[in-house]
């Protein structure tokens, strides 16, 4: 994926005068060159966005699992409680998901150090180019370089500080504005912002429709795509009417229309389709002469069920599962997470307690083969049409029966537990796992438990980031990074903090659910919320931002920036236990590449 015209940066730049861009490399352009040859600025922008899908050399050497947006997914995911993991991995992410990663950590390092080359590549770009009076390209790729610049400094601050709720004079990050890197030092988290906010006026300010590249092709910014990544950061920074009012400027007054139809679309057209405003744009040709194992959707997928296109080493965890499952007919659920190897039928899954590992595995009732010959396969979970459902496991008869402790999570969906006066929390699925029949033998191990050997936890894969439109490789997709989805669930969470807007914040949730397939009684309202489980609409809110964003970079900053600790008491090979938002370890750690140079001070632990 490496690009043409992009080399390793940090070095001296020390060309001058007319640029001949078949030997000079887009990042090593000098603010001098850039003005001499006005034309190189395409190349040069362009570089930054060939640069987060590139394979960039880090510690002296490449590697697949070193892309920027790889680490911008992972990073963003595996500390919160969207996902199960199933056994250990050798892959870094493993130590981050146990919140044991440290200054030498190689997923975190990388995306400290990428983000910084990009930034400085921007920065570049910005002082070579010169304005005009009138919309023009010099304008709309200086304004994209302003939005970049913006970007990589707001993801890492989101990882590698504390948020903006927390206290604006805790510490940040390096803020570089600038080729100068004579001094480094870690600016506070409100300083960052404050930077974060004024490139982003200026990308407004410089871009134009008139003037944006590539209409129709979501790989670029755009105007559009800046004020969406401003409202995100008023969100942040708890200005609630500044969010709203961005958000409704570029919404209009029918939000719907800015939506896909369809939710499988949103991701299989993402480099095309009306609702995303930006997008890093992996082609075919990009990961020619990759195994697609290196991609980040083999984390979160496995196309046939092996570790042969994939490494399937993160499932949809329990609760989100129990969300997306509480309306029949839900698209989030039906279209982007599926059981592998399964068909309609009843199933049931509880947690077990591992004392040895401190984590919780799954108990799972399987189904039953009638005739190996024909392959007949029924439930072993009988509904018994009172709401229970009966079952045999381990050699006891049991029901799954209603939950109505004072533990239960609503009125209006109790969920289930055993009937066997533990009370232990237990979910009755309508898919249920196929085996394989194998030399006239029922192999229930391979495609029930984790496709790595060993694990018990149902293979609930996600779809988000695989199956591109036309992509000759499953695991292929264009990785959204901001979409209008976003944009409304984003005013919504600001109406809901700012009091008194409860029924306008549930209206944006609704649109994001009726888009999703939901209507009637399926919608929120302030009178049924209650009865769900939503003491206020934020709690609302929340939980459709848990639904509808999902693998898209945002639940943990959603969690810590709203005091809200991190719930990992559900089945995974992680530990069964609540972080709280405030722990020392949810940052990550800056870097040994950096502090061993600049000396800058670490994030306790």
């Amino acid at each position: 994926m490496k690009n043409k015209f992009l080399s390793i940066i940090f070095l001296p730049l020390l060309i001058t005068g007319c640029v001949n861009l078949d030997i000079i490399p887009s990042d090593s352009l000098t603010s001098s060159a850039l003005a001499s040859n006005p034309a190189a600025a395409i190349y040069t922008t362009d570089g930054v966005y060939s640069m987060m899908k590139d394979m960039l050399e880090f510690r002296g050497g490449i590697s697949q699992n070193n892309t920027f947006v790889r680490q911008y997914f992972v990073l963003n995911e595996v500390k919160s409680d969207n996902f199960c993991f199933s056994l250990t991995s050798t892959d870094p992410f493993w130590t981050s998901a146990q919140y044991l990663d440290d200054a030498n950590s190689a997923d975190a390092a990388y995306m400290w150090v990428a983000c910084y080359k990009m930034i400085f590549a921007t920065n570049a770009n910005i002082s070579g180019l010169t304005e005009s009076e009138t919309p023009s390209e010099q304008n709309q790729l200086k304004g994209e370089n302003y939005f970049l610049r913006a970007f990589f400094h707001l993801m890492l601050c989101n990882l590698f500080a504390k948020p903006y709720s927390a206290g604006v004079d805790n510490p940040g990050i390096v803020i570089r504005r600038s080729t100068d890197y004579s001094e480094t030092k870690r600016a506070t988290v409100g300083e960052v912002y404050a930077g974060i906010e004024e490139d982003l006026k200026e990308a407004i300010r410089l871009m134009d429709p008139s003037t944006r590249r590539y209409k129709g092709d979501n790989g670029y910014a755009s105007k559009e795509a800046a004020q969406a990544l401003l409202g995100r950061v008023y969100l942040y920074e708890g200005k609630w009417q500044d969010c709203i009012d961005i958000c409704s400027e570029i919404l209009g007054d029918t939000p719907m229309t800015h939506l896909e139809a369809e939710v499988k679309d949103i991701y299989s057209k993402s480099q095309t389709n009306k609702e995303v405003l930006w997008c890093v744009d992996l082609t075919d040709a990009d990961i020619a002469g990759w195994s697609t194992k290196g991609l980040v959707a083999s984390m979160f997928d496995s196309p046939d069920g092996t570790q042969g296109k994939g490494w399937g080493e993160l499932y949809v965890a329990d609760p989100l599962l129990d969300l997306l499952t509480r309306f029949p007919g839900d698209k989030r659920f039906e279209d982007l997470v599926r059981l592998h190897n399964a068909q309609d039928g009843l199933f049931v899954t509880w947690g077990v307690y591992d004392e040895l590992n401190q984590c919780y595995t799954n108990a799972n009732v399987y189904p039953t083969v009638t005739n190996i010959a024909d392959k007949t396969i029924v439930s072993s979970v009988t509904d018994n049409g009172d709401g229970t459902y009966s079952f045999t496991y381990d050699g006891k008869a049991l029901k799954a029966i209603p939950d109505n402790t004072a533990s239960k999570i609503c009125d209006e969906f109790p969920g289930y537990i055993l009937n066997d006066g533990s009370n232990t929390r237990c979910y009755v699925r309508h898919k249920m796992p196929s085996p394989i029949i194998s030399d006239g033998n029922v192999v229930w191990a391979i495609n029930m438990g984790s496709v790595r050997p060993g694990g018990n936890y149902p293979t609930w894969f996600c779809n988000k980031l695989s199956y591109r439109d036309g992509s000759a490789y499953d695991l292929n997709t264009s990785y959204i990074m901001i979409r209008y989805g976003e944009v409304l669930l984003n005013r919504a969470e600001a109406y809901a903090h700012l009091g008194g807007n409860d029924d306008k914040a549930l209206a944006d949730v609704n649109t994001i659910r009726q888009r999703a397939g939901l209507s009637g009684t399926a919608l929120m309202t302030t009178a049924n919320m209650a009865g769900r489980g939503y003491p206020t609409a934020l709690d609302a809110v929340l939980d459709e931002r848990k639904m509808e964003l999902f693998l898209e970079g945002f639940r943990l900053t959603d969690l810590v920036r709203n005091g809200r600790d991190i719930d990992r008491r559900y089945p995974s090979y992680t530990k069964y236990e609540v972080i709280s938002h405030n722990d020392l370890r949810v940052q990550y750690q800056i870097p040994v590449d950096e502090t061993a140079v600049s000396g800058i001070p670490i994030n306790p632990r």
